[in-house]
């Protein structure tokens, strides 16, 4: 199980999350990274939705202290919260997953998972992508369009490896402010951010000329439209998906945790980009998923991170659905 080194002082600097990391300038843990991409597959889950074909592969498992969750609140917030929903304290685990979605004659993978990346002091349990995507007889020369919803190494980690595009032939997508923050050259001070944005810039630099550009409101394909969500990064994005009249909105990182996110929508993630507007978009997207009655799924949330969403109270309340 990897472990993510966050202390709470760092969890309640907000955005700055300003924690020492040896290694600044690689992307990873040359040793614990080796094969990172080679694991064999854990998990997939694959649905209909309309026409669409959906797959869900989980791709990654890692640990964080629980203050993260509540970077502007007073400190045990958080496992207080947790112990009302008989979870753990002090440590939350985190799972990440991959969405494949084929629609006509289009593959379009939602983010590449964590791929190779292995942070510094932690065990390998990422880049599972590549496996889920064998278990269901797609290739990575099969995907025809890549979205990166943000630049954070768990999304971007598994489009390139050692310079190189992991999907030769796709069209890949980002949006352009995010994609102009972390192509960004970091500065050589040893801090979490620039261990971020070094990773980034390892990451997208190979394939930044391949980088279409993409816009609120903007498809991919027919029936896959990409939303403008801000605050967790500067340009952050959902996507909605509708295929015939069923829908489902995938919050990506919006909320990162399935409980305190929606339950607690004014409480901060340690590691947003702006904190306020991160709650505007939480407020705005889950309302408009509970009034719909839309499907959503989170990136981060338990696998396979499919349900709905509902008010409750000031808050929200993600339900686990089963599907198909």
């Amino acid at each position: 199980m990897s472990y993510l080194t966050i202390n709470r002082r760092a969890a309640l600097m907000g955005g700055a999350l300003a924690v020492a990391a040896p290694a600044i300038l690689s992307s990873a843990n040359p040793a614990a990274a080796a094969g990172a991409s080679d694991l064999p597959m854990r998990a997939v889950q694959q649905f209909s939705l309309g026409d669409m074909r959906l797959t869900v592969i989980d791709d990654m498992l890692f640990t964080v202290p629980t203050a993260i969750f509540g970077a502007n609140q007073p400190e045990g917030s958080v496992d207080t919260l947790f112990a009302k929903y008989g979870l753990p304290q002090e440590f939350a685990n985190m799972q990440g997953q991959v969405l494949l979605v084929e629609t006509g004659d289009a593959k379009v993978l939602i983010d590449t998972g964590q791929g190779d990346v292995t942070l510094p002091d932690a065990d390998v349990d990422n880049g599972r992508l590549f496996a889920g995507l064998k278990a269901v007889g797609v290739s990575p020369d099969d995907i025809t369009h890549v979205f990166l919803t943000h630049g954070h190494f768990d999304h971007i980690g598994g489009v390139s490896q050692n310079g190189v595009a992991c999907f030769p032939n796709a069209s890949h997508y980002m949006n352009a402010a995010e994609l102009e923050f972390w192509t960004a050259a970091p500065t050589a001070e040893a801090n979490f951010g620039n261990l971020m944005l070094s990773i980034a810039n390892d990451k997208l630099n190979p394939i930044k000329d391949k980088i279409k550009t993409i816009a609120d409101g903007d498809e991919i394909v027919p029936g896959i439209k990409v939303l403008d969500a801000p605050g967790h990064t500067l340009g952050h994005m959902a996507v909605q998906l509708t295929s015939g009249e069923e829908s489902l909105l995938h919050l990506i990182d919006t909320s990162v945790h399935y409980i305190v996110g929606t339950n607690e929508p004014e409480w901060a993630l340690g590691i947003e980009h702006d904190p306020a507007q991160a709650v505007e978009t939480r407020r705005k997207l889950f309302t408009m998923a509970a009034e719909q009655n839309l499907l959503v799924a989170g990136y981060h949330f338990p696998f396979p991170g499919i349900g709905r969403m509902s008010v409750n109270g000031d808050g929200f309340l993600y339900t686990p659905v089963s599907v198909s």
